[in-house]
């Protein structure tokens, strides 16, 4: 994994479809979002967008991904607009990121290396940093040998002596393996110590919940709203990386414990997954989960899909679940509505912003906690 220099660098995002010009007005819309989320991630690590560019393909070629003819439009892009670093969409994977990356004579990354550098960048905890630098390492160590070093910096520190006869490909592997080894090793004990506080509140008889939800769905806000304490609450993607648990008072001297949790995001790198275990096995320890929805974006139901696939790896599917769906004051799509409510037996319609619906919700977990 890369760290970007401080002074902005140009980037342009390369969106690539099917073949087939598909005409179907929910894969447009789909598209579109698409982009935006990459326009929002890219923004978040600091480059300036200088334009994006769909490319359609039969098939992925298997040394550069795009047709011979693609890379050359592109490289003229390129250099017309004298862009820095080209963002795919798509996962690139390191031998066709480095053939690029000589084709194209710029930086070459990916969506997933957008994201880690996202969460290593917000990371504000110990776990959440050991958790990031773990990720960031996982990710970079097939891709060291990558010709564009000098619009980063190696994360991980400088690297030491080497001995004889060992190449500077040769060093920079051992040192991230012997770094991933270190880290793997502290997080071991940082989960430990977590596994410890979580026993502790499940040999008690307060129930616990975790909301989950879709990046920038209102998680934070709802927690904040629910508890009537200050949590981080920022609008932007992943603003919340660390695992916030809070008290909410359900009765006269009744509560349960609500924990905030990452917010999911369509293809979330698998390094990530592995890193943020033990901060996602809040959820798995979970009496019952309260899953959040944006009803003003046109992919409501998209991201709920997402929320659900998250869900089922981490194999907490069968819990008791309450549905919220937000911002309901700024829907963007009734009948999208409609049919999610009708997925799920308990459905709570409101608005953090307005604070609409918070009573019934309050209601709800009362309910499946059964605190009366």
């Amino acid at each position: 994994m890369q760290e970007l220099i401080e002074h902005q660098k140009k980037a342009l995002l390369i969106f690539t479809h099917a073949q087939a010009n598909n005409t179907n007005t929910e894969t447009q819309v789909y598209d579109t979002l698409a982009c935006q989320e990459l326009e929002r991630l890219v923004e978040n690590i600091g480059l300036k967008i200088e334009g994006t560019h769909s490319f359609r393909l039969a098939k992925p070629n298997a040394s550069t991904f795009l047709g011979k003819g693609q890379v050359e439009d592109l490289y003229t892009l390129c250099k017309e607009k004298q862009i820095d670093i080209v963002v795919f969409n798509a996962h690139i994977g390191p031998r066709i990121q480095r053939n690029l990356e000589d084709r194209l004579a710029c930086c070459v990354i990916d969506r997933e290396e957008v994201i880690i550098q996202i969460f290593a960048d917000r990371a504000q905890t110990a776990e959440a940093k050991i958790q990031a630098e773990l990720a960031s390492l996982r990710y970079s160590l097939p891709r060291l040998n990558r010709k564009w070093t000098q619009l980063s910096q190696q994360r991980g520190g400088a690297f030491h002596s080497r001995g004889a006869g060992e190449t500077k490909l040769e060093l920079s592997r051992r040192v991230a393996k012997t770094k991933i080894a270190q880290l793997n090793e502290k997080l071991t004990q940082v989960e430990k110590l977590r596994t410890t506080q979580r026993k502790r509140r499940l040999n008690t008889a307060i129930p616990i919940g975790s909301i989950i939800g879709y990046t920038n769905s209102g998680k934070s806000s709802l927690l904040q709203l629910l508890s009537k304490q200050e949590t981080s609450v920022q609008d932007k993607l992943f603003a919340t990386l660390d695992a916030q648990t809070k008290k909410v008072y359900l009765a006269p001297g009744k509560y349960t414990l609500l924990t905030d949790t990452v917010g999911f995001v369509d293809n979330l790198p698998h390094d990530l997954i592995d890193a943020f275990k033990s901060t996602l096995e809040e959820t798995y320890y979970s009496d019952f989960l309260i899953i959040v929805c944006d009803a003003s974006t046109p992919a409501i139901d998209k991201y709920l899909d997402v929320t659900l696939s998250v869900l089922k790896d981490l194999r907490c599917d069968e819990k008791k679940q309450i549905l919220f769906i937000n911002k309901m004051d700024s829907v963007y799509s009734k009948e999208k509505v409609d049919k999610i409510k009708a997925r799920f037996p308990i459905v709570v319609e409101g608005s953090v912003l307005k604070k609409a619906g918070i009573e019934t919700l309050m209601e709800k977990i009362q309910e499946v906690t059964g605190i009366r």
